[in-house]
């Protein structure tokens, strides 16, 4: 999907994970989301799935200061999602943009007895397009658009170090121990409602497992960006 000179000019654009707070209305986006509920999606994986244009005006305060804070960028797809399960191990691409950049998730709601819920983002990437990471299964069912990745030879920056016994208990007890063979952590955000959660979206992350914490179900907001041509040129 990416020759070595685009994944090279992608790695020039990437950056820490971190929040913004203080912009978003979640309010309103919620209720958008449950006034259009009749053109949800459901996938065969669980989640539910609601796109809004990436031009709404609902989106513009949260774009026009991520705009302040980022190369310049434009969306390329923007959606609601209702869970009852945490997501497992992903990266957020699509193979019809391949200068990916960032992805922000907006908490909108938490349905539970806590809200300690965290975006766990690792310090690896894949660039071979929409994938699921699995290492050591043999066969996987069910990834929707994702291709499963069941070998990590093609995943960058695997490392040896591991991650701490405490964060796997508490956070990823979800996922399988092998699938975090080579993974390590970079950063845990606090999935705070009205937040906005901007990391890289070829990075490899996942939801903290959140049923685990009494939560049952969470909605939130994800916006899928890809660097401008004005940007590309500029970074080559």
């Amino acid at each position: 999907m990416r020759d070595s000179k685009n994944i090279q000019l992608l790695k020039k654009t990437h950056g820490a994970p971190f929040a913004v707070k203080g912009i978003v209305d979640s309010g309103k986006l919620l209720n958008y989301y449950f006034n259009n509920e009749s053109d949800v999606i459901q996938k065969n994986t669980g989640p539910k799935v609601l796109k809004i244009e990436k031009d709404h005006l609902l989106l513009r305060p949260i774009l026009e200061s991520m705009q302040e804070k980022l190369l310049s960028f434009e969306v390329r797809y923007a959606h609601f999602f209702d869970v009852t399960d945490p997501h497992i191990i992903h990266n957020d691409d699509e193979f019809e943009f391949p200068h990916s950049y960032k992805a922000f998730t907006i908490p909108l709601n938490i349905y539970g007895e806590s809200d300690n819920i965290k975006l766990i983002t690792f310090d690896q990437y894949y660039y071979g397009g929409p994938a699921k990471f699995f290492y050591g299964e043999k066969s996987i069912e069910n990834v929707y658009y994702n291709t499963p990745i069941t070998s990590y030879e093609d995943v960058q920056e695997c490392s040896d170090a591991g991650i701490e016994q405490n964060i796997k208990d508490e956070y990823l007890g979800h996922l399988s121990d092998s699938w975090l063979q080579g993974l390590t952590v970079n950063k845990m955000l606090d999935w705070t409602i009205g937040d906005i959660l901007c990391f890289d979206s070829l990075s490899l992350h996942c939801s903290s497992n959140f049923k685990s914490k009494k939560i049952d179900r969470k909605i939130g907001l994800s916006i899928f960006t890809v660097l401008t041509n004005d940007t590309v040129e500029s970074i080559i």
